[in-house]
Protein backbone atom coordinates (compact mmCIF):
# COMPACT_ATOMS: atom_id res chain seq x y z
CA UNK A 1 0.00 0.00 0.00
CA UNK A 2 1.55 3.11 -1.04
CA UNK A 3 1.81 6.10 1.28
CA UNK A 4 0.05 9.03 0.47
CA UNK A 5 2.03 12.22 1.39
CA UNK A 6 3.61 14.90 -0.32
CA UNK A 7 6.07 16.53 0.89
CA UNK A 8 8.47 16.31 4.33
CA UNK A 9 7.03 19.47 5.65
CA UNK A 10 3.91 16.94 5.95
CA UNK A 11 5.63 15.37 8.60
CA UNK A 12 5.19 18.02 10.97
CA UNK A 13 1.40 18.17 10.20
CA UNK A 14 1.46 14.13 10.52
CA UNK A 15 3.13 14.69 14.01
CA UNK A 16 0.44 17.39 15.27
CA UNK A 17 -2.04 15.54 14.47
CA UNK A 18 -0.82 12.27 16.15
CA UNK A 19 0.55 14.90 19.26
CA UNK A 20 -3.44 15.75 19.45
CA UNK A 21 -5.15 12.56 19.07
CA UNK A 22 -3.03 10.36 21.01
CA UNK A 23 -2.76 12.67 23.97
CA UNK A 24 -6.83 13.04 23.50
CA UNK A 25 -7.57 9.25 23.48
CA UNK A 26 -4.93 8.06 26.60
CA UNK A 27 -6.47 11.29 28.99
CA UNK A 28 -9.72 10.46 28.09
CA UNK A 29 -9.34 6.91 28.80
CA UNK A 30 -7.21 8.14 31.72
CA UNK A 31 -9.33 10.50 33.90
CA UNK A 32 -11.54 7.60 34.65
CA UNK A 33 -9.13 4.66 34.79
CA UNK A 34 -9.60 4.27 38.59
CA UNK A 35 -13.23 5.18 38.73
CA UNK A 36 -13.77 2.36 36.73
CA UNK A 37 -11.44 0.15 38.76
CA UNK A 38 -13.14 1.01 41.73
CA UNK A 39 -16.86 1.85 41.01
CA UNK A 40 -17.55 -0.97 38.03
CA UNK A 41 -14.57 -3.97 38.77
CA UNK A 42 -15.20 -3.43 42.35
CA UNK A 43 -11.31 -4.00 42.74
CA UNK A 44 -9.57 -3.35 45.99
CA UNK A 45 -6.40 -1.87 46.40
CA UNK A 46 -3.73 -4.70 46.29
CA UNK A 47 -5.57 -5.76 42.60
CA UNK A 48 -5.37 -2.06 41.82
CA UNK A 49 -1.61 -1.86 42.47
CA UNK A 50 -1.30 -5.90 40.32
CA UNK A 51 -3.16 -4.05 37.59
CA UNK A 52 -0.46 -0.79 37.31
CA UNK A 53 2.43 -3.43 38.00
CA UNK A 54 1.56 -5.89 35.02
CA UNK A 55 1.30 -2.40 33.13
CA UNK A 56 4.72 -1.63 34.26
CA UNK A 57 6.59 -4.55 34.16
CA UNK A 58 5.19 -5.08 30.60
CA UNK A 59 6.70 -2.04 29.52
CA UNK A 60 10.12 -2.09 31.95
CA UNK A 61 10.90 -5.86 30.18
CA UNK A 62 9.80 -5.16 26.37
CA UNK A 63 11.29 -1.43 26.45
CA UNK A 64 15.06 -3.08 25.04
CA UNK A 65 13.28 -5.41 22.70
CA UNK A 66 11.02 -2.53 21.29
CA UNK A 67 13.30 -0.40 20.94
CA UNK A 68 15.18 -2.49 18.66
CA UNK A 69 12.73 -2.63 16.42
CA UNK A 70 12.36 1.03 15.85
CA UNK A 71 16.06 1.44 15.72
CA UNK A 72 16.91 -1.56 13.29
CA UNK A 73 13.43 -1.91 11.04
CA UNK A 74 11.57 1.24 11.65
CA UNK A 75 10.47 4.13 13.59
CA UNK A 76 7.22 4.71 11.58
CA UNK A 77 6.78 0.78 11.95
CA UNK A 78 7.29 0.79 15.28
CA UNK A 79 5.02 3.56 15.96
CA UNK A 80 1.80 2.34 14.19
CA UNK A 81 2.94 -1.48 16.25
CA UNK A 82 2.67 0.24 19.79
CA UNK A 83 -0.76 2.10 19.11
CA UNK A 84 -1.91 -0.83 17.30
CA UNK A 85 -1.18 -3.15 21.38
CA UNK A 86 -2.77 0.35 23.16
CA UNK A 87 -5.90 0.66 20.94
CA UNK A 88 -6.09 -3.42 21.52
CA UNK A 89 -5.03 -3.06 24.98
CA UNK A 90 -7.94 -0.27 26.24
CA UNK A 91 -10.68 -2.08 24.27
CA UNK A 92 -10.32 -5.83 25.71
CA UNK A 93 -9.72 -3.81 28.97
CA UNK A 94 -12.86 -1.80 28.88
CA UNK A 95 -14.90 -5.46 28.07
CA UNK A 96 -13.89 -7.38 30.45
CA UNK A 97 -14.61 -7.74 34.09
CA UNK A 98 -12.71 -10.99 34.44
CA UNK A 99 -9.67 -10.02 36.36
CA UNK A 100 -6.79 -12.66 34.24
CA UNK A 101 -8.31 -10.43 31.18
CA UNK A 102 -7.80 -6.94 32.50
CA UNK A 103 -4.27 -7.79 34.02
CA UNK A 104 -3.18 -9.25 30.03
CA UNK A 105 -5.30 -6.30 28.74
CA UNK A 106 -2.32 -4.20 30.59
CA UNK A 107 0.84 -6.43 29.33
CA UNK A 108 -0.62 -5.38 25.64
CA UNK A 109 -1.16 -1.89 26.70
CA UNK A 110 2.52 -1.91 28.27
CA UNK A 111 4.02 -3.42 25.24
CA UNK A 112 2.15 -1.04 23.11
CA UNK A 113 3.26 2.04 25.15
CA UNK A 114 7.25 0.69 24.59
CA UNK A 115 7.18 0.29 20.90
CA UNK A 116 5.51 4.18 20.99
CA UNK A 117 8.55 5.06 23.57
CA UNK A 118 10.85 7.34 21.99
CA UNK A 119 10.10 6.04 18.35
CA UNK A 120 7.44 9.04 17.45
CA UNK A 121 10.17 11.58 18.54
CA UNK A 122 13.03 9.83 16.63
CA UNK A 123 11.37 9.56 13.33
CA UNK A 124 10.14 13.14 13.64
CA UNK A 125 13.64 14.20 13.88
CA UNK A 126 14.17 11.82 10.82
CA UNK A 127 12.15 13.27 8.57
CA UNK A 128 12.33 16.78 9.17
CA UNK A 129 15.90 17.59 11.07
CA UNK A 130 17.00 18.34 14.24
CA UNK A 131 16.61 21.52 15.03
CA UNK A 132 13.18 21.90 13.39
CA UNK A 133 12.44 18.95 15.03
CA UNK A 134 13.10 20.73 18.07
CA UNK A 135 10.35 23.71 17.59
CA UNK A 136 7.99 21.02 16.65
CA UNK A 137 8.41 18.72 19.55
CA UNK A 138 7.46 22.06 21.27
CA UNK A 139 4.76 22.44 19.22
CA UNK A 140 3.55 18.99 19.17
CA UNK A 141 3.86 19.14 22.82
CA UNK A 142 1.42 21.98 23.37
CA UNK A 143 -1.28 20.88 20.63
CA UNK A 144 -1.03 17.69 23.26
CA UNK A 145 -2.06 19.53 26.10
CA UNK A 146 -4.96 20.90 24.20
CA UNK A 147 -6.28 17.30 22.86
CA UNK A 148 -5.71 16.24 26.96
CA UNK A 149 -7.98 18.87 28.01
CA UNK A 150 -10.40 17.93 25.21
CA UNK A 151 -10.06 14.53 26.35
CA UNK A 152 -10.71 15.18 29.83
CA UNK A 153 -14.06 16.93 29.07
CA UNK A 154 -15.21 14.13 26.72
CA UNK A 155 -13.97 11.35 29.09
CA UNK A 156 -15.79 12.33 32.09
CA UNK A 157 -18.90 13.47 29.78
CA UNK A 158 -18.91 9.84 28.44
CA UNK A 159 -18.20 8.24 31.80
CA UNK A 160 -21.42 9.53 33.31
CA UNK A 161 -23.42 7.67 30.82
CA UNK A 162 -20.90 4.59 31.06
CA UNK A 163 -17.87 4.33 32.64
CA UNK A 164 -16.24 1.30 30.65
CA UNK A 165 -17.31 3.90 27.08
CA UNK A 166 -14.25 6.28 27.33
CA UNK A 167 -11.79 3.60 27.47
CA UNK A 168 -12.93 1.33 24.84
CA UNK A 169 -13.63 4.89 22.57
CA UNK A 170 -10.09 5.60 23.73
CA UNK A 171 -8.80 1.84 22.33
CA UNK A 172 -10.89 2.46 18.77
CA UNK A 173 -9.52 6.17 18.61
CA UNK A 174 -5.88 4.74 18.90
CA UNK A 175 -6.63 2.19 16.43
CA UNK A 176 -7.59 4.51 13.69
CA UNK A 177 -5.08 6.95 14.24
CA UNK A 178 -2.18 3.90 13.42
CA UNK A 179 -4.69 3.18 10.18
CA UNK A 180 -4.20 7.36 9.57
CA UNK A 181 -0.40 7.13 10.34
CA UNK A 182 -0.20 3.82 8.32
CA UNK A 183 -1.49 6.12 4.76
CA UNK A 184 -0.09 8.74 5.35
CA UNK A 185 3.05 8.93 7.75
CA UNK A 186 6.07 9.61 5.61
Amino acid sequence: MPRLYRNRHDAYRVYMRYAFVQDFALTMAFTIFMVYLVRLLELDPFHMVLVGTALEAAAFLFEIPTGVVADVYSRRLSVIIGLLLLGAGFIIFGLTTVFGVILASQVIAGIGFTFISGAATAWLSDEIGEAQANRALLRGAQVGTVGSIAGIVVGVALALWSLALPIVLAGVILLLLALYLTLFMP
